[in-house]
């Protein structure tokens, strides 16, 4: 981000910090869950209900990373209360500098995709109420319902052992985003505010992540495989090499980001998938091969990869994407393993212009698995 636009956006926070502004009309943005008013929530969630208005907000805090995640609970009036409107949400929003340098562009992408290309996906997703996003200043919000009041959700982690039939549930999930829209002109059109995954790798490359990268790869030694702590020079420029199948054929929408944090099991055990701001175009390996990295424990990922592997190819070929030989599908996967790492070995070191977004135990986990199956695979050359 060029030197003038981090000026205004810190301009912009500290005004937000000093003058605490709060929020009565829809069309403002909120610069933060504090800020969110009974007169503005009564806009955004009872325009549907007649004589239905908001009387009370309390927000509590629920996690922080690239943007500062709270929990919102309203009370309605006599109208709302017997109308049965959902009284829990969750909110997204970007307070500080380092999260609107962080989320700044991609919290209007986020928006867009609730909003223009989540009707046309078939599978889970959480019940998305509200964006609003402000480019000048960086504010911005996401308002869902709360998914565990709502559909009893189990929120996952690096903690989460996922079944078979969670994980093969999953990778159907990626095959249906992947293969809905696959070579589809509306992405040079309709969809064009998509960015492909390079300028995303560019844009993550240009905070100085590969020398907080090179620290991790130190600092998280005890854990990775000594051929690949041997071989780290060549990680790089490998998750470089791989930008290169996302445009040498038709592209899919990706989630780009597809770690254990990001999904959520309903009651009924179906996944789901949240956190979209890293949505690119790109090659639909880069999600298969972080999914399955980093979902999943070492052991179960040998016992089950190629299985896995298989089913996401039917499912890929089923929702309108290609049809791919599992042979040449494996050296896509392997060939993107060390582009998931990269998400990764950033936050246990980060650069001074990003917040510290995961616990040092969950971004050494994934560190752990994910330099594992580059062991299992061999390091692409």
């Amino acid at each position: 981000m060029e030197l003038g636009s981090r000026a205004r956006l810190s301009a912009h926070t500290l005004r937000d910090h000093l003058l605490n502004p709060v929020c009565r009309t829809s069309d403002e943005v909120p610069w933060c869950a504090e800020a969110l008013t009974p007169e503005w929530l009564t806009r955004v969630l009872c325009d549907k209900t007649p004589g239905a208005a908001i009387s009370r907000v309390t927000v509590s805090t629920a996690s922080t990373g690239s943007s500062v995640r709270k929990r919102i609970l309203v009370t309605y009036n006599t109208a709302g209360t017997v109308a049965g409107l959902v009284t829990r949400f969750f909110a997204k929003t970007t307070p500080d500098v380092l999260t609107r340098l962080t989320s700044g562009t991609s919290a209007g992408q986020e928006a867009r995709f609730f909003t223009e290309l989540a009707p046309l996906l078939p599978i889970e997703l959480p019940a998305h109420r509200r964006s609003s996003f402000d480019r000048v200043s960086g504010r911005s919000l996401h308002l869902f319902e709360d998914l565990v009041e709502t559909r009893a959700a189990q929120f996952c982690d690096y903690r989460t052992t996922f079944t078979h039939r969670q994980i093969e549930a999953a990778l159907e999930t990626l095959a249906c985003l992947h293969g809905t829209l696959h070579g589809d002109a509306r992405l040079v059109t309709q969809f064009s505010w998509i960015p492909r995954y390079e300028k995303f790798f560019s844009a993550l490359a240009a905070t100085g992540t590969r020398a907080g990268h090179e620290q991790a790869m130190e600092e998280a030694r005890h854990l990775i495989p000594p051929a690949v702590y041997a071989a780290r020079d060549r990680l790089w420029p490998a998750a470089e090499d791989s930008l290169a199948e996302h445009a040498e054929g038709p592209r899919s929408v990706i989630h780009s980001d597809v770690h254990p944090g990001n999904w959520y099991l309903t009651a009924e055990g179906r996944p789901g998938l949240c956190d979209w701001q890293c949505i690119a175009q790109g090659h639909w390996s880069r999600d298969l091969a972080y999914a399955l990295s980093s979902m999943l424990d070492p052991l179960s990922r040998r016992q089950w990869e190629q299985d896995l592997l298989a089913r996401y190819l039917q499912a890929l070929a089923a929702a309108g994407g290609p049809d791919i030989p599992l042979e040449t599908a494996w050296h896509h996967y392997r060939r993107q393993l060390p582009a998931a790492l990269l998400m990764w070995t950033p936050t246990l070191c980060h650069p001074p212009t990003m917040p510290d977004m995961q616990p040092v135990v969950v971004s050494l986990e994934m560190i752990r698995r994910i330099t594992t199956a580059i062991d299992d695979l061999g390091v692409p050359t």
